[in-house]
């Protein structure tokens, strides 16, 4: 159950069902964690048909109000790598 627990508690309090994570910020982690997170989606897909299930579509909202995804998120092609290295943490 230590798995179970770890994984509940990431998601907190919140009333989160889904996890979502953009592309272009999974492409700018480490090679050894691009490659831990693709085989893990690969045994995810081994292990559900989820062929029949709808297309999620992932709306963007601040505060109270939708809005558009900012165009750094959504442009995985060509990254805005300024803007990317901006929203990261400092180790």
């Amino acid at each position: 159950m230590k798995g179970y627990d770890k994984l509940w508690d990431w998601f907190g309090l919140s009333y989160s069902g889904w996890l979502t994570l953009p592309r272009v910020l999974m492409h700018e982690m480490p090679d050894e964690w691009q490659e831990r997170m693709a085989d893990l989606l690969l045994e995810w897909n081994e292990r559900w048909d989820t062929n029949d299930m709808p297309t999620p579509y992932v709306l963007a909202r601040q505060g109270n109000k939708f809005t558009k995804w900012p165009r750094w998120v959504t442009n995985y092609r060509r990254p805005d790598k300024e803007e990317i290295n901006a929203r990261k943490f400092e180790r």
